[in-house]
């Protein structure tokens, strides 16, 4: 049994530990608090009543709080969710009575427990492909330069169908303080039409060699396997998959034999169908558990954890709205235990929440007002179309989150 279990809201001690030793406080003191300090709330979907029953009664002998279905009780309801509220210490207790329970609670016992240690992680790694070493995520926000080599990207189509003007503007972007160049040769953009294999080679290869060999760092944004083989050949990093290995069926293998770093996206449907159909009864909870079992099927697949990177979509088949909502619960994404990636950059519902019908031209400062939320509220990696602009707006969202971090916060 796998049970989909996430972090939906914290309330930190603000600047504990530095009040603490600020009073006088006993170190060994300051750390047995600590544990008391910090308080979390955990979702936990789809429990028996059983199961619910057992979890519920555990907690609350803890001193935590656990919120089920009114039908469990009795169990006259199949399955439900439960809110569980409790301090660090509180979800320790409850982890080690659990792995001594019936039910399949071992396994919710093991779910949790993994829950807590990835929320508790300050860094995240990624694997490099070319030499084995690790991008570490969580210091500083990580800017992907966004470079199409299209001519109907919403933003950028047909500036840089020549490869060496698409050359020179990705040099600029890393001169502007781009961590890495992400090079598409298909539009992504609501109601796009896919374009033939050999097209999408002819405009990608010749600029991915091109910056490979000049040192860039590279991703493709592809979902074709044949485009990411040709791309790893001429020096590509890192797979930029939209459909998170669903479009085609050799993706994952491919990038798994690369032991290449992969960005798995949800999205609803494809770039063509994806916007007609925005509706979710619980956006957050279907793109987290759609991420969480893509995952699952990365690692199935042989792509090493680490070398895993999420994206929850903003855009792509999503209300203004709903694209609001993913950005305000970032956080709990952190429960998966990988980087996550967002890209806003010019995105019309900026224009929708600003109520002014602007064209993607005019839609900078909305991007670095969304960019620098998305940073504070737990974006590692910012996909922008303005590196110099974003730079800078996630500096200052990174100074903030080090200095809230710097006073107790978690």
């Amino acid at each position: 049994m796998r049970l989909s279990v996430r972090r939906i809201e914290i309330t930190a001690a603000q600047r504990a530990i530095s009040e603490m030793e600020r009073i006088g406080v006993d170190p060994a003191g300051i750390r047995i608090m600590l544990d008391k300090q910090f308080h979390y709330n955990f979702k936990v979907e789809q429990l028996t009543p059983a199961q619910a029953n057992v979890i519920k009664q555990e907690l609350l002998s803890a001193g935590g709080e656990a919120a089920i279905s009114r039908g469990s009780a009795s169990c006259r309801i199949p399955f439900t969710d439960a809110i569980l509220s409790g301090t660090l210490k509180q979800f320790k207790i409850l982890i080690e009575k659990l792995k001594t329970q019936p039910f399949g609670l071992d396994q919710a016992a093991r779910d949790i427990a993994g829950a807590l240690e990835n929320i508790l992680k300050k860094e995240l790694c990624v694997k490099r492909r070319k030499d084995g070493a690790f991008w570490t995520f969580g210091r500083r926000t990580v800017i992907m330069g966004v470079l199409n080599v299209t001519p109907d990207s919403f933003y950028d189509g047909g500036k840089f169908l020549n490869a060496d003007e698409a050359v020179s503007r990705g040099l600029e972007m890393i001169k502007d303080g781009a961590d890495w160049i992400d090079i598409g040769g298909q539009s992504s953009r609501p109601g796009a039409l896919p374009v033939t294999l050999e097209e999408e080679l002819k405009r990608v290869v010749p600029v991915v060699e091109a910056l490979a060999k000049k040192g860039v760092t590279v991703s493709v944004d592809t979902t074709k396997a044949e485009v990411a083989r040709q791309a790893f050949k001429a020096g590509a990093e890192i797979i930029n998959d939209i459909s998170a290995f669903e479009a085609d069926p050799d993706m994952a293998r491919v990038c798994a034999e690369a032991g290449a770093p992969v960005v798995l996206m949800h999205m609803r449907g494809t770039p063509e169908t994806m916007q007609k159909d925005v509706h979710y009864d619980d956006l957050t909870s279907e793109v987290f558990n759609y991420l969480s079992g893509r995952v699952a099927y990365a690692k199935s697949c042989g792509i090493d954890p680490e070398s895993i990177i999420i994206d929850p979509g903003i855009g792509f088949g999503k209300s203004a709205e709903g694209n609001l909502e993913l950005i305000k619960n970032l956080a709990e994404f952190k429960t998966l235990g990988r980087p996550v990636l967002v890209g806003l950059s010019r995105k019309s519902f900026i224009s929708a929440v600003t109520g002014n019908a602007t064209a993607p031209a005019e839609r900078l400062s909305g991007t670095l007002a969304a960019g620098a939320v998305a940073v504070q509220n737990g974006a590692h990696i910012l996909r922008v179309h303005d590196v110099k602009e974003a730079r800078e707006a996630a500096t200052i969202a990174d100074a903030l989150k080090a200095s809230r971090a710097d006073n107790g916060s978690v």
